[in-house]
């Protein structure tokens, strides 16, 4: 450099420079700047932007050595496009002009790599300053150019950048809140979930910490967590309730995690927080459907089990440990047959080839057989259990107890059996003439059926020392005389101290069953004996009249059940109605009949009654029974005004109603409704019946005609104790005359005048009586008689009254 501050060159220096291509540009050295700027590329550049220096750094940097690049301008490194749009020549007149430019970007090796480069470039000046700007051209020696390599550098950038922008990316589109504490538990980071969540502001939650988002009883839940996760464990899994700023609780999961760096030390910790309403829900619903089945298993009244293809027991209820008595031990792993009595083992084994093999939905029955021994009848219900993929893992179902349809069914086929034997013995009795043809028919209805043992059928007679009945075995079926007249006595009659009441004190079945099990001896040794089960003893009444008692001896020792005890207490009413009707109709019929004649004062006979407050005569004309308890006398009365008839009925509750048919001087004749019992009502009850009664001033004498097959002494005494003050004053037998269809025509005939039979003959045959609409009317009739239609009337209606007359015996 000389004394103006110009570089200059000495001509050895200039040789050296020209051996080693380095030619300088005014002072500056490229040897020197490189060991000054030992991390990067340099060359000159000349004043056009031609390289005149390159250093080792910028050969290993593009791959350029000195002798090739020398002479090439800047633009040689650049990429063809960047060097299209001018962007070298741009970098170099920013330079030129403001003394310095920098520019980053991608440059091409000597092999067409590219690199990512920072590069420097400021101009020199005539006076060797360099970084100057430099207006003025001719003043521009030339250009330093400084290259660094950053693309390593660049891809750290990049990748942090993608990284950072990841993060942000996950961290704001996570859907469950997002946060970050230091270790003394103060707010560090958090998504926008945090306050959407929350309700807190950014400049709140800035300020919180974290036990203050969960509610207060779950507080040392999370403070424990906090403590482990910076103390104890890396990762941390907590639920608690989050409380937010509104007061509302909502169900978190918290998974957190330290924060840690590079050498180890707790920077505090992060993590999520997951809402699990849903699961909660979720597990609620699990819990509450589970514990539902388990309730629904245990309060099924049903057993229900589970077994899978190999027949191994898997599941159960707690009624089927119960029903079989084996512990929970003893049933793990025990097979479907075992719990299935020996003779039924083959057709469930069946049925559950059925359901495992064809699916099919199966319902069988069985009988369990309990760790006792116990045989008890079960329907059971199964169906196959298959996976989602359709593979069989066994099959399951419930059993259901029958027993009490068993029963129910063996009752209806007994009472189906027990109605036939009634119906056969109704049609037989129909036709029956004698008590005894009925009694022989019921028992040897009872004893050809497979499901009796035996019937007897016995009279009862009222007890002549203590109150009550004996019974007297009369018709007897596949058992013999001398034991219908042992044992079967005492089901009639049962011992004081026995289980039993007599039927004829309850007028309702009595019925013994378990007999081979009686804590009675004598009943069980005989039902041993003769092989029946059960008795029923059926009282045969009417009217509340006792006629005896049937006995029945079924094989099944529980056989006589309330239907059927229905039946046999409606059939032995049939029975005693049965013998009640046939002495009514021997009554009827027979050419010799008993008459009793008494003679009573008793003021429970409404017409005694009625005549001793009237101080008047009554004659009971007839009675006609309605229904049970209601009767019409027909009475004629003398000696007393009609108005004071009508006063006496009046204070009289037993008259219901009271109609004057007739008087005449004298006398007055009555139609009254009597409600209550009545001397009538009792007579019908031994087929007996009122011949005739005439009351004066209260004392009554009537006569009663019975069948001679009657007991008589019965009668009396019911009649006696009915009515105390009531005495009888004869008895006699009287013959009745037999009369023929052609003796009764013969009297209608006699009692008839000649223009009256005409009349009901014309009237009979014209079809006058046709109902619902007559063939003639009165007028028609009366025109073929040739008579006026008053006087048809008159005929017909005397003819009527003479022929009813003659029916019912009141003719003179």
């Amino acid at each position: 450099m000389d004394d103006s501050g110009n570089c200059t060159e000495s001509p050895d220096e200039t040789n050296r420079a020209a051996e080693r291509r380095d030619p300088p540009i005014g002072c500056i050295d490229i040897r020197e700047l490189s060991d000054v700027i030992s991390d990067a590329a340099v060359a000159l550049l000349d004043a056009d932007g031609r390289v005149t220096a390159w250093n080792d750094g910028a050969r290993r940097l593009t791959g350029y050595d000195e002798a090739t690049i020398v002479g090439s301008h800047y633009r040689t490194v650049f990429p063809s496009d960047a060097r299209e749009s001018g962007r070298p020549e741009r970098i170099l007149e920013r330079a030129r002009a403001d003394g310095n430019a920098e520019d980053d970007g991608w440059r091409v090796r000597s092999d067409g790599s590219r690199f990512w480069a920072h590069e420097e470039i400021a101009p020199i000046h005539e006076d060797g300053e360099v970084g100057r700007a430099a207006p003025d051209e001719a003043d521009l020696r030339g250009y330093v150019w400084v290259v660094r390599d950053r693309t390593e550098e660049r891809e750290r950038r990049r990748q942090l950048r993608e990284a950072n922008a990841f993060a942000e990316s996950i961290f704001e589109a996570q859907p469950d809140i997002v946060y970050a504490f230091d270790a003394d538990e103060n707010y560090l980071e958090w998504n926008d979930r945090v306050p959407a969540v929350t309700g807190y502001t950014e400049s709140e939650l800035a300020e919180m910490r974290p036990l203050e988002f969960v509610v207060p009883e779950h507080r040392e839940r999370i403070a424990d967590a906090v403590r482990r996760v910076l103390k104890e464990d890396e990762y941390v899994t907590v639920e608690a309730d989050l409380r937010t700023k509104d007061g509302r609780r909502i169900p978190y999961e918290f998974n957190s995690a330290r924060i840690i760096d590079d050498d180890g030390s707790v920077l505090g910790f992060t993590g999520t927080g997951r809402d699990i309403s849903d699961r909660k829900a979720r597990e609620r619903a699990l819990r509450e459907e589970k514990a539902f089945t388990e309730s629904l298993l245990e309060a099924q009244p049903d057993l229900f089990y589970a077994f899978d293809t190999e027949g191994t027991l898997i599941e159960w209820n707690e009624r089927f440990q119960r029903v079989t008595g084996y512990d929970r031990d003893e049933l793990t792993g025990m097979h479907p047959l075992k719990f299935i009595a020996p003779a039924d083992r083959e057709h469930i084994s069946e049925a559950i080839d059925r359901i495992l093999e064809d699916g099919e939905r199966v319902t069988a029955e069985g009988r369990i057989l309990t760790k006792a021994g116990r045989r008890i009848p079960y329907e059971f219900n199964s169906a196959r259990i298959t996976a989602d993929d359709g593979s069989v893992l066994g099959f399951t179902g419930v059993g259901r107890d029958i027993t009490d349809r068993k029963v129910r069914e063996r009752e209806l086929e007994r009472l189906e059996r027990l109605n036939a034997v009634v119906r056969t013995i109704d049609e037989t009795m129909v036709a029956a003439e004698t008590r005894d043809e009925i009694e022989t028919a019921v028992v040897e209805a009872f004893a050809a059926t497979d499901v009796y043992r035996f019937a007897v059928i016995g009279q009862a007679e009222p007890a002549t020392t203590a109150d009550g009945y004996s019974w007297e075995p009369e018709a007897w079926a596949r058992i013999d005389a001398a034991a219908a007249e042992g044992v079967l006595s005492s089901f009639v009659d049962p011992p004081a101290d026995g289980p039993g009441e007599s039927p004829f004190e309850t007028r309702t079945v009595q019925c013994y069953r378990d007999l081979r099990e009686s804590a009675v001896d004598m009943w069980r040794a005989d039902a041993e004996d003769r092989g029946y089960g059960s008795v029923a003893v059926v009282p045969i009444a009417a009217s509340d009249r006792v006629f005896g008692a049937l006995v029945i001896a079924a094989d099944e020792p529980t056989a006589f059940a309330d239907r059927e005890r229905g039946v046999l207490q409606e059939f032995g009413g049939t029975i005693g109605h049965a013998i009640n009707a046939m002495a009514v109709r021997r009554l009827l019929y027979m050419d010799t009949v008993v008459e009793l004649e008494f003679e009573s004062t008793d003021s429970g006979d409404v017409c005694i009654d009625l005549s001793r407050r009237g101080n008047c005569t009554l004659s009971i004309d007839h009675v006609l029974p309605l229904t049970d308890g209601v009767f019409v006398f027909y009475l004629t009365v003398s000696e007393i005004d009609p108005a004071a008839v009508r006063d006496l009925a009046r204070d009289d509750p037993s008259i219901t109603e009271l109609r004057r048919i007739d008087d005449a001087e004298g006398e007055s004749y009555w139609e009254v409704v009597v409600r209550g019992s009545t001397i009538t009502d009792l007579l019908g009850e031994y087929g007996a019946r009122l011949q005739s009664k005439v009351v004066r001033d209260g004392v009554a004498t009537f006569t009663v005609q019975v069948s001679p097959d009657v007991n008589l002494r019965e009668l009396v005494g019911a009649i006696t104790s009915a009515y105390p003050d009531t005495r009888l004053v004869s008895k006699r037998t009287v013959d009745r005359p037999v009369e023929t269809r052609g003796d009764f025509r013969r009297t209608v005939e006699s009692m008839l005048t000649e223009k009256q039979r005409l009349a009901l003959e014309a009237a009979y045959h014209g079809g006058y009586f046709e109902w619902p609409t007559r063939n003639s009317d009165a007028s028609e009739i009366a025109d073929r008689l040739d008579i006026a239609r008053q006087t048809f009337h008159q005929h017909l209606r005397v003819a009527q009254a003479k022929l009813l007359s003659a029916y019912f015996g009141e003719n003179d």
